[in-house]
């Protein structure tokens, strides 16, 4: 069972980032009690036995608020058109942790800025978001494996047919939706259940809305050490699709942090077939970035 602890942070920083978006907040939550953090969660490497729920949200809003006032006015990038971004969930789990602080005040202060808007990636569909209408100032990136996978490497969470299902819901609700393509993972395979994947896709997003919907994609990352806490945990089956060393190599983040990917010639040749595969068959799909 993950300990939750309650603080008051001091990490008082925000990081710029330029993918998942333009800068990255302070941790309202730090740590996630996904069904991914036995496998191959980046935030498990660093924080492993607890959560921590910083307090002081009216502290970090401040923080962002000022910051904002600091930029000049916003260029069309790949993170967004018109308005700054900030990741608020990059190391936790926002719909998961939904009842663990008051997100609606974070919600409400990105939703009555007029030069920011707030994002973060989920494995859950948590309707209670559906009672907030952010009028499209949080976009919501809902994370997607092939099922088969998703249902070694992220246990406990929501299936993927039920991700793909609220994407219309949710934008419906006033959200804006995108895709994380995140982990892509190659295996035996992977390019068919991808296919099926991308072919759900189509089915079931409304033709309406396909042209609002972006995607970033992420190649795995794994580590050693955690490597290590998984086999003795005896997760065999799930380090059996990302433990792969005869593919793999070590790397350093852009934050520092150790870990391996997959071998730069290895990974271009599975990034073209995997772009080529996705762009034949959900057209539609702008690419942001892919790594």
């Amino acid at each position: 069972m993950v300990q939750i602890l309650k603080r008051n942070t001091k990490t008082l920083h925000i990081r710029p980032n330029g993918r998942s978006a333009d800068f990255i907040t302070p941790n309202f939550i730090y740590g996630c009690a996904s069904g991914c953090r036995n496998s191959y969660c980046y935030v498990m490497r660093h924080n492993y036995k607890y959560i921590y729920v910083n307090e002081n949200i009216d502290q970090i809003l401040t923080l962002i608020n000022n910051h904002i006032e600091t930029l000049p006015t916003k260029i069309t990038n790949q993170t967004d058109d018109k308005y700054w971004t900030y990741d608020i969930g990059c190391s936790t789990d926002v719909c998961l942790h939904w009842k663990h602080t008051d997100w609606l005040k974070v919600f409400n202060f990105f939703k009555g800025n007029p030069y920011a808007k707030a994002t973060f990636a989920t494995k859950y569909v948590n309707h209670k978001l559906l009672d907030f209408n952010p009028k499209s100032k949080v976009r919501i990136r809902f994370s997607l494996i092939p099922q088969n996978i998703s249902s070694i490497l992220e246990p406990r969470t929501s299936s993927i047919i039920d991700r793909i299902r609220a994407i219309n819901t949710f934008i419906e609700a006033g959200y804006e939706v995108h895709l994380n393509f995140s982990p892509i993972v190659a295996y035996e395979r992977w390019l068919e259940e991808y296919e099926a994947l991308f072919q759900s896709l189509n089915t079931h997003i409304k033709e309406s809305y396909k042209p609002l919907i972006k995607a970033e994609c992420i190649f795995l990352t794994h580590n050693s050490h955690q490597h290590e806490r998984n086999i003795l945990s005896n997760r065999h089956e799930s380090e059996s699709l990302i433990w792969k060393p005869d593919l793999q190599e070590d790397k350093v983040s852009e934050y520092g942090g150790s870990a391996v990917r997959y071998r730069s010639g290895v990974k271009k040749n599975f990034i073209q077939r995997w772009v080529a595969l996705h762009d034949k068959i959900i057209t539609w799909n702008t690419i942001r970035y892919i790594f």
